[in-house]
């Protein structure tokens, strides 16, 4: 078994973050964690737009944000969120707006789950002000790929999914033209379409999030007609919305509409207009 490279100083101005991040939330021990905290890294510094925080235990989520809320600095940015990871590991999520970015910040009692994919494991940790690149990833000139590193019967296949397609679209991945990353987005479109589940997160939940990755993605994509085009070809819509995968197969031409759409909320209007529309005319004929 490889051993995980010891925790390197960050530099200065990182270090600052963590610290300022700490001191925001009163908490002795927390990790930045996910893309801020490779991109960070990887690319000159800079002032990012979210910052994902992970912090424990569980039963201090509410204390936390309630702190949070009463500081003249910090808006609010919906209510308190439950999800899990790994199938097993409650987390309690809430975000706030901070000096113009959005802070993500995630309770649970074992830090050690958090991230699913190597450019989403480089941890920044408080108080030691090092971080961790368990997989190298920092040292990349360009992400060409990146890579599940956690076991794929352990999660809700919805979600891998979710998150395949958002970092795809965040680093213009074409993830059908990559050969792990090709079998393994095959692999999850399989698994997402068989997915069912009475259980309110992974169940309804998943599939709004799934709408949410797919709209958020499509617009944040360098090519946003492109991507929708490669989430329709590969499955990635049909596996959990198969009557707006058979409404833009039949008229291409609201692929482009739907990729100049400016906001989620646009987007699924359009959308479910179209699958509606189709519907009308099958029922017509």
């Amino acid at each position: 078994m490889t051993s995980l490279p010891s925790g390197q100083p960050l530099p200065t101005a990182h270090r600052r973050l963590l610290s300022d991040l700490a001191d925001l939330l009163d908490l002795p021990q927390l990790v930045v964690y996910g893309g801020a905290a490779r991109d960070l890294l990887s690319a000159s510094p800079g002032s990012p737009k979210d910052v994902d925080v992970a912090a424990g235990p569980l039963s201090r989520a509410a204390g936390c944000r309630e702190r949070l809320l009463e500081h003249p600095d910090v808006q609010e940015v919906g209510p308190a969120r439950d999800y899990w990871i790994r199938m097993t590991e409650p987390v309690i999520m809430f975000d706030v707006l901070w000096r113009g970015m959005t802070v993500d910040v995630n309770f649970l009692d074992d830090l050690g789950k958090i991230g699913h994919f190597d450019v989403e494991c480089v941890r920044w940790e408080h108080p030691a002000g090092t971080f961790v690149d368990p997989y190298r990833v920092t040292g990349r000139q360009t992400t060409d790929s990146f890579a599940l590193v956690s076991p794929m019967d352990a999660e809700n296949p919805v979600l891998l999914l979710n998150r395949l397609v958002k970092l795809s679209a965040k680093y213009d991945v074409d993830y059908t033209q990559v050969g792990e990353l090709a079998h393994l987005a095959s692999e999850l479109v399989e698994a997402a379409a068989a997915w069912n589940s009475a259980d309110d997160f992974h169940g309804t939940q998943a599939d709004a999030a799934h709408a949410r990755a797919i709209a958020t993605s499509v617009q944040r994509a360098r090519d946003g007609r492109a991507f929708l085009q490669v989430c329709l070809d590969s499955g990635v819509i049909a596996c959990r919305n198969p009557r707006l995968a058979e409404a833009l197969t039949r008229a291409p031409s609201a692929v482009t509409r739907l990729a100049r759409t400016t906001s989620p909320d646009s987007f699924w209007h359009l959308a479910n207009s179209l699958t509606t529309d189709r519907t009308s005319s099958n029922s017509r004929s």
